[in-house]
């Protein structure tokens, strides 16, 4: 039994490291963007500015603690802002796209994060920080 959640753990644990890490990731952002968004109205500063706060964070973390990662930080940060373009390109288009339609931005912020998120953990594990 203990084999099976000692097996478990080490398989899926990544997993569970990157959800923290995305939660915290995901709390920062968002508090620095509805900042950032009732200061100035726009969704582009806002999305940027807070990812840009938030990223370096969840890199570090991810680096160090998600994925345990080894290589190179010349090869992993490329691999990474690669990875964070597209799914921030791709999530505010889906954000000011909620907001053009009506949806106010406290809300719409929350909806692009549980179609991007498993996009991005399979990213994040086999492409960014494969071992």
């Amino acid at each position: 039994m203990l084999r099976r959640v000692s097996n478990f753990l080490f398989r899926f644990g990544s997993m569970y490291r990157w959800a923290l890490v995305g939660t915290v990731t995901f709390f920062m952002d968002y508090v620095f963007f509805l900042i950032i968004y009732s200061a100035n109205n726009s969704v582009y500063i806002a999305n940027f500015c807070s990812g840009l706060i938030s990223l370096t964070f969840n890199y570090f973390a991810h680096y160090i603690w998600s994925f345990k990662s080894y290589s190179h930080h010349s090869r992993t940060g490329v691999k990474y802002l690669v990875n964070l373009i597209l799914f921030w390109i791709l999530g505010t288009i889906l954000l000011k796209s909620l907001i053009t339609m009506g949806l106010e931005a406290k809300y719409a912020k929350l909806i692009p994060i549980p179609i991007i998120a498993p996009l991005s953990f399979l990213s994040l594990k086999f492409f960014v920080f494969r071992k």
